[in-house]
């Protein structure tokens, strides 16, 4: 409430953002207060919206016209999405309906609304010190915001880069506490669908305890990396992220470059393979609970829908929801795990939900805990095949996967394509897909560890 009426004191307000390594300012008057949240308004069409797209870090500027004083209010800028950003523009224009004529709902044309998250806000006079009336911070680093607790082995901060297309990737890194020199490095990613707060990150804080640098990553298109429209996956772009995460690891002065290896998290299980395949600077690879996402699109659960007729089916709906979209001007949503749970829903449904959906796994930016993806997602593949030139790779790969797992047919198969005596495939007893995304009793870490020393060296 504080934040909102200095806002309104100042009559105009600044926003900073950054467009690449360039700084960029501009004044900003739409701004409400919804929910407990104070809420700002940019246009979908102008450069400021792509910039927090690309780099969320932002800062608000606002000089009281009295009393001497200015806010600054810093943080990460967090977009609503679906519903809500319906319900808040919709607020918004409510309050200013000269902004009709402009936000007219047509392509583009929408207002999208932001609020600053893990922030810190200032009430500073012209001659400081000041009064600190807000503060999400910890130590300098930003509030921890995982579903797994945070481990005192390690030490966390973040990281952006570029992939080959340009999109920004966001990400947090782990380092080992007391280990000095160049460190044996792995990037990790996945649920499908997921954020680096959930699986990924746990992975890699857990490896980073053990010895190895990691990062968690989102990929392009989702959580807090950049990318529109938002939750779009590729299997060409999404192979890509794996392999700039792999260029940012090379580029560090903490790692030891012929070190570097990549682990993918179900649906990123089959695309580190993809990644592993192409890239010859990944030493090792790890596919746990993998699916391969290409097959399953194409040709549904335990290849039920593997002919021509059922794959043109899919075609004909996807293609229909891109000129719906088209003509609406905004994309439309697979919706996330279905909640609540129809009383037959298969088993492997039910632990979706009992991850995603509950607080053991739960992420405001975590599609599935949400809406969901674009529905047309899906299209891209249906062209494209993973694991083509799996039986190429000659570098090290470890297949884990749950034996009671819905999945494992992927990590079965997938390993059935591999050639050497450095693959191997491990089968975890009495374990489901999901125990592998957060169950401590059930993810071979020692083994994981041990693949890795075996082969990052």
């Amino acid at each position: 409430m504080r934040i909102n009426e200095l806002l309104e004191n100042s009559g105009a307000f600044f926003l900073a953002t950054c467009d690449g390594d360039q700084p960029k300012l501009r004044p900003l008057g739409a701004h409400q207060i919804v929910d407990g949240k104070v809420w700002l308004g940019v246009g979908e069409f102008k450069n400021v919206y792509r910039q927090l797209r690309d780099n969320p870090k932002c800062e608000v500027v606002a000089l009281q016209k009295e009393g001497g004083k200015w806010l600054r209010w810093t943080g990460r800028a967090d977009f609503a999405e679906g519903k809500e950003r319906e319900k808040l523009e919709e607020v918004f224009l409510n309050a200013m309906p000269h902004l009709r004529s402009i936000y007219d709902g047509s392509p583009g044309k929408r207002m999208m609304c932001f609020t600053i998250s893990n922030a810190r806000a200032e009430l500073i006079p012209i001659m400081p010190p000041g009064e600190i009336i807000l503060d999400e911070l910890s130590g300098g680093d930003e509030k921890w915001d995982k579903v797994f607790p945070e481990s005192d082995k390690v030490e966390h901060s973040k990281a952006t880069f570029k992939n080959r297309f340009g999109i920004t990737l966001a990400a947090d890194v782990y380092k080992p506490r007391g280990i000095e020199g160049k460190l044996a490095a792995l990037a990790v990613s996945g649920p499908f669908g997921a954020v680096k707060e959930q699986s990924s990150g746990l992975y890699a804080q857990t490896l980073a305890e053990r010895g190895f640098l990691t990062i968690a990553f989102d990929p392009s298109f989702t959580g807090e990396s950049g990318g529109e429209p938002r939750y779009v996956a590729s299997p060409d772009i999404n192979t890509e992220d794996f392999q700039a995460a792999v260029d940012y690891l090379v580029s560090r002065n903490d790692v030891d470059p012929e070190k570097i290896g990549i682990l993918g998290i179900c649906g990123w299980g089959g695309i580190a393979i993809n990644a592993a395949a192409v890239d010859t600077r990944v030493k090792a690879t790890v596919a746990s609970t993998m699916y391969d996402m290409t097959r399953v699109i194409g040709n549904g659960y335990f290849d039920k829908e593997d002919s021509a007729e059922e794959r043109n089916k899919k075609r004909a709906a996807l293609n229909d929801q891109r000129s719906a979209d088209f003509k609406a001007g905004r994309v439309e949503l697979a919706d996330g795990v279905i909640d609540p749970l129809p009383e037959d829903a298969p088993q492997f449904v039910k632990d979706y939900h009992a991850y995603y959906k509950t607080p053991r796994g739960y992420h405001k930016r975590s599609l599935n805990s949400n809406g969901g993806w674009n529905k047309t997602s899906a299209l891209s593949f249906l062209n494209a095949r993973f694991l083509h030139y799996a039986g190429e790779i000659d570098r090290a790969v470890l297949i884990v996967h749950g034996e009671l797992a819905h999945s494992r047919y992927f990590g079965e198969d997938a390993f059935k394509l591999l050639k050497g005596d450095n693959k191997e495939l491990v089968i975890v007893p009495g374990a489901s897909h999901c125990d592998l995304y957060d169950n401590f009793e059930k993810i071979p870490f020692d083994k994981i560890e041990e693949f890795y020393r075996k082969n990052l060296k």
